[in-house]
């Protein structure tokens, strides 16, 4: 096997795999998809997504077969449900690797495949159990095999184009058509390109069959099984509705995915006024370079006009900056008129903003109660001013090279320690597994729940939590059961008066959230 391969699947192998099985589904996301797609396991569904026995309208099926796939295997845990978000992330650098090596050379496949193993954001995605890595790894081979097809004039890569993009669409829905879409139609005007001739060219008749063998059967099966209910949802509500109106908390500021995806690249990202500047001159010569620019730019455009986002909702553009970021340092050094002054100013911008981060840690871990005496985890954070300080020496040697292997190496061994160090410290406080210290004393208790709780029991327990609405129907739930737990927040305590016989056995703050869950024994 290549050698710059070879050490590219090697890290991320590790950094996307690092203790995937060691911390609990916790997160919101995390837990309701995972726990989806247990209960469709357990009951051996393939077509209605459910989670605690409600009908689940926000995404489409694929990353649920995946984690179905994943516990026949590694039975219902938390790495059942990851295994294969880690697959996704090692597969999307082996083919930006692949198809760099083909489309630019090696030596920017290689640069490429470091910038995106070295990012936080994409391997805490990597190892979550949701839709995102799914779409990204889809997206990305699409949209490589559509620009690769385009320029080598390989038209079975345009069936690999369908293919793939069938696959984001059960993966996320509809965006994963809009946005490929929008970007072959912008590329291909730019390149004064649009025309019958071409897109039959693309076999776009054949490809539209194609995507429609693999897409249409779950929704028009979903469709009939639910009356109509889930298409309903799905489309109105969680595509138009969070597009055009912030949902769930989760609004952003004008911009704010310009901001993700620059985050997301750090400390490479911080080269970008060079890089772009660049690449604005060089991509009119190159096709490929002006469609991964023109990807990037589809994506955080089209979330700089979204009412909802999440960190998760531009990362689909990373790989595709990663791979003009990539460019941007081959070239480097291969021009001696690109200023070395400019790339030590960028270097040591970074080291300041690097000085600050594991201060934020610091501030981040004292705002929890339940974190305070953790504040010293922000130690593991040191190490990212250490590295960028060591490269910002060889920056000012003009020695680029060995400054982008240090700022890498960095990253992979700050991930690895917050992985398997830092964040499983955090994760044993979080309130689901405190409580289910005191829950476990008696196993054969039965839990219920009262209006809102966290999702993550429902994965805990392994099976549905009954829910009530209201304080009547728990009160005849309660005389028909001498003993059992209630999970609830501490906003509807005031409303279980009529509960006499109960203590709270366990009290906490969400982490990094605002609920406060609150665990009781009725007797």
């Amino acid at each position: 096997m290549n050698k710059n391969l070879l050490i590219l699947l090697t890290l991320s192998v590790v950094v996307y795999t690092a203790n995937i099985w060691g911390t609990s589904v916790y997160i919101l996301d995390e837990a309701k998809n995972a726990g989806c797609a247990m209960e469709m396991y357990q009951r051996g569904d393939w077509v209605v997504p459910t989670f605690n026995d409600a009908l689940r309208t926000d995404k489409p099926p694929l990353h649920y077969y995946f984690m179905r796939v994943g516990y026949n295997i590694l039975d219902i845990t938390p790495m059942g449900a990851r295994v294969f978000s880690s697959l996704m992330g090692i597969l999307t650098v082996l083919v930006v690797f692949l198809y760099c090596r083909r489309l630019l050379n090696e030596d920017i496949a290689f640069y490429t495949g470091m910038i995106l193993v070295a990012s936080l954001q994409l391997a805490i995605q990597f190892h979550l159990a949701v839709p995102d890595p799914y779409l990204i790894f889809f997206l990305t081979l699409g949209w490589l095999s559509y620009i690769y097809a385009y320029i080598e004039k390989q038209s079975k890569y345009y069936y690999l184009f369908y293919v793939a993009i069938a696959c984001a669409a059960l993966a996320k829905g509809p965006v994963a058509v809009v946005f490929s879409g929008l970007l072959i139609l912008i590329f291909l005007f730019v390149q004064r390109d649009l025309t019958w001739k071409v897109l039959l060219r693309m076999r776009i008749l054949q490809g539209a069959l194609l995507f429609c063998v693999i897409v249409l059967p779950w929704y028009i099966a979903v469709g009939i099984a639910t009356d109509g209910a889930w298409l309903e949802q799905f489309f109105f509500k969680h595509n138009v509705g969070r597009f055009t109106s912030s949902m769930e908390g989760h609004g952003g500021f004008p911009l704010a995915s310009v901001v993700i995806v620059i985050a997301a690249l750090m400390p490479f990202s911080f080269f970008a006024p060079q890089a772009m500047k660049m690449i604005w001159k060089d991509q009119k010569k190159d096709a490929f370079l002006q469609f991964c620019f023109i990807a990037m730019c589809v994506v955080v455009v089209f979330f700089a006009f979204s009412r909802t986002i999440l960190p998760s909702y531009p990362e689909p553009a990373v790989p595709f900056f990663a791979i003009l970021l990539g460019y941007f340092f081959y070239t480097v050094q291969k021009r001696e008129k690109v200023g070395a002054m400019r790339l030590r100013v960028n270097g040591l911008v970074y080291f300041i903003i690097a000085l600050i981060i594991p201060f934020a840690a610091w501030v981040a871990l004292q705002q929890e109660n339940d974190l305070k005496d953790l504040s010293g985890l922000a130690v593991y954070f040191v190490l990212l001013p250490m590295g960028a300080g060591i490269a910002l020496v060889y920056l000012w040697k003009k020695d680029l090279d060995t400054a982008l292997y240090i700022y890498t190496l960095t990253a992979v061994i700050f991930l690895i320690l917050f992985f398997y160090a830092a964040f499983p410290e955090i994760d044993a406080r979080n309130p689901v597994t405190r409580s289910m210290e005191y829950m476990h004393r008696h196993p054969s208790m039965p839990l219920v729940a009262y209006r809102d709780f966290n999702p993550a029991y429902v994965f805990s327990f392994q099976k549905p939590v009954k829910k009530f609405e209201t304080t009547e129907e728990l009160t005849s739930f309660a005389d028909a059961h001498d003993r059992f737990y209630l999970v609830t927040q501490e906003r509807y305590l005031p409303e279980l008066h009529k509960l006499h016989n109960f203590r709270i056995i366990y009290q906490g703050k969400d982490l990094f959230e605002r609920p406060v869950t609150v665990v009781l024994e009725v007797r």
